[in-house]
């Protein structure tokens, strides 16, 4: 019971910690693939400490509500983080194993992504097979 709080604690810091190396990393991809350079991918720990760095500025006639607003947006992403399962027992593991439909779906959507023309209504039922599976 506590090793599984240690992991969870560890997974949910592992979480905050990664999250901005994962929005440099789509930015950077997203900046590649339209042909520009694009900013550093650790370009968000920088935004980050900089925001940290600034003044909070609030209106005199700020209720609490505007006050509270960015730690409890910033405690219910958490808490989703955390409600998200991220690692499986061995026996879950050792047990799964994909279904014969699902591997016929998936070849037939790469049958279909290789000769378009080939399979015309393919894609449509490899998606049915999918969402039956999942």
């Amino acid at each position: 019971m506590i090793l599984g709080a240690i992991v969870q604690g560890a997974q949910m810091a592992l979480v905050l910690a990664l999250a901005p190396l994962l929005t440099g990393v789509t930015r950077k991809v997203k900046a590649r693939l339209l042909r520009r350079v694009g900013a550093p991918v650790w370009q968000p720990y920088r935004d980050l400490a900089r925001l940290m760095r600034k003044e909070v500025v609030l209106a005199h006639n700020a209720s609490w509500l505007f006050r509270a607003t960015p730690y409890l947006i910033f405690a219910a992403t958490w808490v989703a983080a955390a409600l998200v399962p991220t690692s499986m027992p061995a026996r879950a593991i050792k047990n799964r194993a994909l279904p014969r439909r699902a591997t016929m779906a998936i070849r037939s959507a790469v049958q279909l992504k290789c000769r378009p023309m080939a399979n015309v209504g393919t894609s449509a039922a490899a998606t049915q097979v999918a969402a039956k599976i999942m």
